[in-house]
């Protein structure tokens, strides 16, 4: 539900962007939503005790060199009692940033490391399959195979070794 709503905060705000404050007031938006993995904001956002607009400018000192668009966001965040969902609108507001670049990124892992070659040769083909750049990161782990993840594009490929050697073992028992 969290997602629902600020896909449309998301929506109107970046309608009220120009070019140049896009990447500005995104930026600006991740800095406060990183504020919020200390416990102690969630108290502050969430206590009865502090106005509303007292929220906002207090999120709004945690900026440098902030713009009023910001601010004015927060205080509409703040006057409908959604500041919370800032972490949710920041990463929406990043998703649509990708989309604007066509620039993603995604996850390779499996039980074995990819050489930079291999790993820039994967990132090329599904640039070009995709019409976008895409940059990996690769990630080891216990998955016997290789398992590619583009969450914000919806895909997922993935080779498994032993379901290979269960297709090959089923495959020559038939064939017997």
């Amino acid at each position: 539900m969290k997602e629902v709503v600020a896909k449309k905060y998301v929506k109107a705000l970046i309608l009220s962007l120009s070019s140049d404050e896009f990447d500005k007031l995104g930026n600006e938006l991740k800095d406060i939503s990183n504020a919020f993995l200390l416990p102690k904001l969630k108290v502050i956002i969430d206590s009865p005790d502090i106005s509303s607009k007292q929220k906002a400018d207090f999120l709004f000192s945690l900026l440098d060199n902030a713009s009023n668009k910001i601010h004015n966001f927060l205080l509409l965040l703040a006057e409908r009692k959604r500041l919370g969902l800032i972490p949710e609108i920041s990463k929406e507001f990043e998703y649509q940033q990708a989309v604007r670049d066509c620039k993603f990124s995604g996850l390779i892992s499996g039980n074995f490391e990819l050489s930079a070659a291999q790993k820039t040769e994967l990132e090329e083909r599904f640039s070009k399959k995709f019409g976008a750049k895409i940059e990996f990161e690769n990630i080891k782990n216990n998955y016997n195979g290789i398992k590619i993840e583009l969450d914000d594009l919806g895909v997922e490929v993935s080779f498994s070794i032993d379901r290979l050697k269960a297709q090959m073992s089923e495959y020559i028992l038939k064939a017997i």
